[in-house]
């Protein structure tokens, strides 16, 4: 029978995709790891967006999107209306796609789903240690041990801070005197101490709190030329379109009420302000980046004044249960810590579940709001008496020693499939081998037929009868102790 979507089933029983109607997105998450998923060449970025969400069990999608490197190497937005593959093979640089924050927000206070706080915190740590938040030595640090009790936990737990110099703590390229930094990273594990019971959820909570204020958030900005061929730095924020000039002008701000409509044509950009009859003009690099700035503004414009009223500050109760995956990149443990295998309830047989899967976005949406991923392409997922859900398959990840609160489990891969186990049957304690069951229904067949024997052999019986069902009883029983 031909299997669906053009897949080929090989000696090695692994699926491979054939067709030219199928696509294999590759997705890097904001905590390094990546998915895959299988689309269709149609499928559009919304459709893979949802597909992400899905994974991670993102409810509130609206902040965020999927990005690219174009083949000048600059970060682009993908355009969610229109075909994922059509526009990575016209404009990419190279076919991953990466997650993140699209549409920043004044207050994190705003966020209501705790596994949006921790994807919002991730992005704005990238952000931070990426340059494109500015921030003074003093703030640095403070944001450093935030973000060391977050991702390691109380301090108590280690007996040494030198493990602090081996990872990133502050920007990029920030500090290139090592005594200074050698100085920082000692302030950092001092400052570390005081957060000392501070929750994982608190202290990310703290640090976005932190960099909100700061100069940078939420900002995105491209190189252009102003009416006069000035070099200017043309971006948006949450407040509007701004204009930073290079010789120490201040900043220019259009605030997204001012603005009535953007437009660009050929190279030029253009803003249609309700004080002014004359447009202000900016020219980009070329074309494609003046549709490009338009585009991303326009968005931009279209959120602020949908979500004007409800992005008013209002404080929100944040949930104290921790995210399901809470893998993290930037700082990872000085030690392993490996947990017991999980304690699963036996229902006659175990399926091993993927470490490498490829989700399938055919299948029709069940709730109108999220495409029905299937995980793995050849199993179905498993039910558990614990009321748990587990699907088959699992993340793809470029895996480094970055992750902190998960343990990482070294896993051998099974003889008879393609797919490596996530615990070793055998290793289970409530672990029943099936090539048992006959031999066990056996031996309780002959355990009757013992008791029947000894039974007959009280009774009134000839000599030579017992002499044999003495016999055939020694025979059972040894029988019996050799299968135990």
């Amino acid at each position: 029978m031909p299997l669906p979507f053009g897949l080929k089933l090989k000696r090695t029983r692994r699926y491979t995709v054939s067709s030219k109607s199928c696509l294999v997105t590759r997705i890097q998450l904001l905590n390094g790891e990546f998915v895959e998923f299988t689309l269709s060449v149609e499928s559009t970025g919304q459709e893979c967006l949802e597909a992400v969400a899905q994974r991670l069990e993102l409810r509130e999608i609206t902040y965020f999107s999927l990005w690219y490197f174009n083949k000048q190497n600059q970060q682009r937005w993908i355009d969610l209306e229109k075909p994922l593959k059509k526009q990575l093979d016209k404009y990419g640089l190279e076919p991953t796609v990466y997650f993140g924050v699209v549409f920043y927000i004044p207050s994190i206070t705003q966020l209501q789903q705790e596994i949006t706080r921790y994807q919002y915190y991730l992005q704005l740590k990238k952000d931070v240690l990426d340059g494109r938040i500015s921030c003074s030595l003093e703030q640095a640090i403070r944001l450093a041990s935030l973000a060391v009790q977050a991702d390691f936990g109380d301090f108590n737990r280690y007996d040494s801070q030198e493990f602090l110099q081996k990872f990133v703590l502050f920007p990029i390229d920030w500090i290139q005197d090592e005594r200074v930094l050698e100085e920082a990273t000692q302030k950092v594990a001092l400052l570390y101490q005081s957060f000392r019971g501070l929750s994982a959820p608190d202290a990310e909570m703290l640090y976005m709190q932190e960099v909100e204020k700061m100069e940078g958030y939420g900002q995105e900005s491209y190189q252009a030329k102003d009416s006069t061929g000035t070099d200017v730095a043309l971006g948006s924020c949450l407040d509007g379109i701004f204009v930073k000039h290079k010789n120490g002008r201040p900043l220019l701000l259009f605030r997204w009420n001012e603005i009535n409509n953007m437009s660009h044509n050929r190279s030029f950009f253009a803003l249609e302000l309700t004080n002014r009859e004359e447009s202000v003009q900016f020219q980009t690099e070329d074309m494609e980046t003046s549709k490009y700035v338009c585009r991303m503004c326009l968005a931009r414009l279209k959120f602020y004044k949908i979500n004007k009223s409800s992005l008013q500050t209002q404080p929100t109760v944040v949930n104290p249960v921790r995210r399901r995956s809470s893998t993290r990149i930037s700082l990872p443990k000085p030690q392993a810590y490996m947990m017991p295998p999980p304690q699963m309830h036996y229902n006659g047989h175990f399926t091993e579940p993927y470490t490498s899967s490829q989700d399938n976005l055919y299948m029709n949406s069940q709730n109108g709001y999220y495409y029905h991923s299937q995980t793995s392409l050849d199993c179905s997922p498993l039910e558990y008496g614990n009321g748990g859900r587990l699907r088959n398959g699992s993340v793809y990840s470029a895996h480094s020693t970055s992750s902190l609160t998960n343990p990482q489990h070294y896993l051998q891969p099974s003889p008879m499939s393609s797919n490596p186990s996530i615990t070793s049957d055998i290793t289970r304690p409530d672990y029943v081998p099936s090539h048992r069951h006959s031999s066990l229904s056996a031996l309780y067949c002959s355990i009757i037929t013992l008791n029947r024997i000894l039974k007959d052999k009280n009774n009134n019986r000839s000599v030579s009868h017992l002499k044999i069902m003495n016999v055939h009883a020694q025979s059972i029983r040894g029988s019996f102790i050799g299968q135990l």
